[in-house]
C-alpha cells in the first residue's frame, strides 16, 4: 500500500481532499503551521516535510500553495510521483495579482480575520458557489493556525523556484481564476475545472491520478 501525503490549499485543511479516492492508499493529509519571519517558501516547505515517513515509498498530492510546498518537498526528498493540482511549479507561473504584492507588501501588516474575510468576499473565484460550500469554508478558514496567513503570503509572493523536480505531474482547470490556466504548462487539462476542483472535478482527477500511479 502506497502512501500518499496530501497538502491542502492555503488556509483550508485535510477536507479539501473529501472526494479523493485512490487504490490501495494510505492518505495522509499534512497540517499547516505558521510559517516563521521572513522564512522562504522551500524552508517552510521542508519543515512540514517533517510530518512524512520518507523511509517508505510515497506519493505527494499538492493543492495551490500545497502544490508550490510539494515541488519543493520533491527537490529534497523524492517522492515516486508529485501531483501539482490547481498550483504552480516555478515562480514565474505565477499572476502578476499575486508577484505584485513583492514590492508594495501591505499584507505583513494585515490579521488574520482580514485574511478570512477577504477569501470569503472573493469566494467565487476559488470555485465556492453553494451555501454547503461556503460553510465548508467559512469553517476550514477558522481552523488555520493563529498567525498563518502573513506567512504564507509572504512564502507565495517571494518564491524563487526555477527547477521542476522529475516526475511532476501536473493537473490544472481552465477555469482557475486564482492561477488562469492561460499562465502555464500543464500535464493534464480539466476543462471548467475551477481552483477547488479537488472537490468538484475529483472523479476526473482520481482517474488521472491512479492511472499516474498505476493503480488503475
Amino acid at each position: 500500500m502506497l502512501n500518499v501525503y496530501c497538502i491542502p490549499g492555503m488556509g483550508v485543511d485535510g477536507r479539501l481532499f473529501k472526494n479523493l479516492k485512490l487504490n490501495n492508499c494510505k492518505i495522509h493529509y499534512i497540517k499547516w503551521e505558521p510559517a516563521s519571519k521572513n522564512e522562504t517558501l522551500p524552508q517552510y516547505a521542508m519543515r512540514l516535510a517533517k510530518q512524512i515517513d520518507d523511509s517508505l515509498p510515497f506519493a505527494l498530492i499538492g493543492v495551490s500553495l500545497g502544490g508550490m510546498c510539494a515541488v519543493e518537498i520533491a527537490k529534497k526528498i523524492k517522492p515516486v510521483k508529485t501531483f501539482v493540482i490547481s498550483s504552480c511549479k516555478t515562480f514565474d507561473e505565477l499572476p502578476s495579482k499575486i508577484t505584485f504584492w513583492k514590492n508594495i507588501p501591505v499584507y505583513k501588516v494585515l490579521s488574520d480575520s482580514v485574511f478570512k474575510r477577504s477569501a470569503l468576499l472573493i469566494k467565487k473565484q476559488f470555485g465556492v458557489f453553494t451555501k454547503e460550500q461556503k460553510n465548508k469554508f467559512k469553517e476550514m478558514l477558522n481552523t488555520s493556525p493563529q498567525g498563518y496567513f502573513v506567512g504564507a503570503v509572504n512564502c507565495i509572493v517571494n518564491w524563487k523556484n526555477k527547477e521542476v523536480p522529475q516526475n511532476i505531474i501536473h493537473i490544472h482547470g481552465t477555469a482557475d481564476l486564482v492561477l488562469p490556466y492561460k499562465n502555464l504548462n500543464c500535464d493534464y487539462t480539466i476543462q471548467e475545472g475551477n481552483h477547488f476542483m479537488i472537490v468538484s472535478k475529483a472523479d476526473e482527477i482520481n482517474e488521472i491520478i491512479n492511472k499516474e500511479l498505476g493503480l488503475n
